[in-house]
């Protein structure tokens, strides 16, 4: 439990620094475990090899010890000078068959005494005759010492002993371990301001992005973040920011349009909806006043009443098509036969208008689209149902099958054209006709238009089957719409495409 309290704390505490000191921080530790390692392992391998240095030149000493005793003296038949004038850098003794100390150079040529010499240990040194071993003096400085016999006053039975001091190799690497402590300090101090000054111009972009983040967060959503580097992390960060501003600004601008759009069309809608309201509510006033006083009066009031609820109820239903196509639901699609298409739109127009002359002008390619059966047979009822009102009674109406000629990179398509041979749409309303309860008659007089919400839900047809809808002019005077639809893929076989039921 206190292991566990102690970690919550600890990862409160390490959430609460800044990201800068943390790098510095990690960055300080492991320059600081680097240089340990280091340290150690150097110290490891070097006072082994000085060691080793120290313990050759005292091997070569027992093949000829001369070089260590006074100059001429015969390690055969050492006296006494030989071993006081040897060479002071070692410790030089001569020891009888007993052990004890005959002669040794601890008093040099001026007569002051060596600083410090090994203690001799009698049974040790009788034991290593020929090999290196280790002595210790008072101070506790380690000697490198080997023993071999000698003669003593004429008589083989001593042993002559050479012993070099480590002080040197102590002192050396005390003065290593000195000088690799100030060099490690060195290296901690400018790592940690290196990597400081690297962090913070590094992270000056980061401040930059704060601070537009902030001024967006205020409402200026026109800023953006300047990107100095675009290769870099904190550059392709900018850029994914700067992107997401572009779409979320695009958005915000998206649903402002959206906004107002749909409130011209709440106006829209509830103009059209309150001018048969005030005709079916002034005909009702009239009949409670007992202003209506014969029948034919009443039944006039009446067809008057039921004609706007027909207008009524036609509108609501338009408002409710046009609000399941808004929520782009998924369309029932198969392959669909324009030609058939075609030919059943024409029969229920005749059938609608016995006048009209609605022909059909078939492609022999039989061409076919994929697309929802009961939508595209909208399509097509709503372009005849706004030909049959725009045009004067009697006039022609065509419906033109074809198969466009395919674009390179684009996929194949399918057309359809309602003709007329009526007024025909001004250049400059082309475009605008497909909106919401746009009509070229501006009075608004239900008597000469419809509601102007049969071309939007065309559009809104065609766009949810990736297709395109266009007004043009016909030859000779008229309007002419047409539809382009993707078309249905080739099949493997030839069997031709089974007509639908009308």
């Amino acid at each position: 439990m206190a292991l566990g309290r102690f970690a919550e704390r600890w990862n409160a505490r390490w959430s609460e620094v800044s990201l800068s000191a943390k790098i510095t921080g990690v960055t300080v530790f492991i320059l600081f475990l680097g240089l340990i390692v280091a340290g150690v392992g150097t110290l490891s391998v070097l006072r082994p090899m000085m060691i080793s240095n120290v313990d050759s030149r005292v091997q070569q000493l027992l093949r000829n010890p001369a070089d260590v005793l006074r100059q001429g003296a015969d390690p055969e038949q050492l006296t006494r000078e030989d071993v006081r004038l040897a060479v002071p850098l070692y410790y030089v003794a001569v020891l009888d068959s007993e052990g004890t100390l005959i002669h040794d150079n601890s008093v040099v040529r001026d007569s002051s005494p060596i600083p410090s010499v090994p203690h001799l240990s009698v049974d040790w040194v009788k034991q290593q005759n020929g090999g290196i071993f280790a002595l210790h003096s008072s101070d506790g400085v380690e000697w490198r010492t080997v023993a071999l016999p000698v003669n003593v006053d004429g008589q083989p039975s001593g042993s002559l002993i050479i012993a070099t001091s480590t002080a040197e190799v102590t002192k050396a690497v005390a003065s290593y371990v000195i000088i690799f402590t100030g060099f490690g300090i060195a290296v901690i101090l400018l790592g940690a301001a290196l990597t400081r000054l690297l962090v913070t111009t590094t992270f000056l972009p980061l401040a930059q992005v704060e601070r537009t983040a902030l001024e967006i967060a205020r409402g200026d959503y026109s800023k953006r973040i300047m990107i100095a580097s675009p290769h870099t992390e904190v550059g392709h960060l900018g850029q994914s920011l700067n992107v997401m501003l572009d779409r979320l600004d695009g958005s915000l601008e998206d649903r402002a349009r959206t906004i107002e759009r749909m409130r011209r069309f709440i106006g829209d809608a509830s103009h059209e909806l309150r001018t048969p309201l005030v005709s079916v509510r002034g005909y009702a006033e009239l009949y409670r006043m007992g202003a209506l006083q014969d029948e034919e009066q009443v039944a006039q009031a009446m067809g008057r009443i039921e004609k706007e609820s027909i207008r009524m109820t036609s509108l609501v239903e338009d408002l409710l098509a046009l609000a399941r196509l808004d929520e782009r639901r998924p369309l029932e699609l198969a392959e669909l036969p324009l030609n058939q298409l075609a030919e059943d739109a024409a029969l229920d127009a005749r059938a609608q208008a016995p006048d009209r002359e609605v022909t059909v002008v078939e492609d022999p390619a039989a061409p076919a689209v994929t697309g929802d059966e009961h939508k595209v047979r909208q399509i097509m009822t709503n372009l005849i149902g706004n030909a049959m009102r725009h045009t004067p009674e009697g006039s022609p109406i065509e419906i033109v099958v074809s198969s466009p000629p395919p674009v390179e990179g684009s996929r194949p398509l399918a057309r359809f054209e309602i003709v007329d041979h009526g007024e025909g749409i001004p250049e400059q309303v082309r475009d605008k006709i497909f909106g919401r309860f746009w009509r070229a008659d501006t009075s608004r007089n239900r008597e000469t238009g419809g509601s102007g919400l049969g071309l939007a839900i065309v559009k809104s047809i065609v766009d949810a089957h990736g297709g395109t809808v266009s007004a043009h002019e016909t030859p000779g005077g008229g309007a002419t719409f047409r539809v382009d639809l993707p078309s249905a893929p080739p099949s493997d076989d030839t069997v031709p495409v089974p007509r639908l039921p009308a």
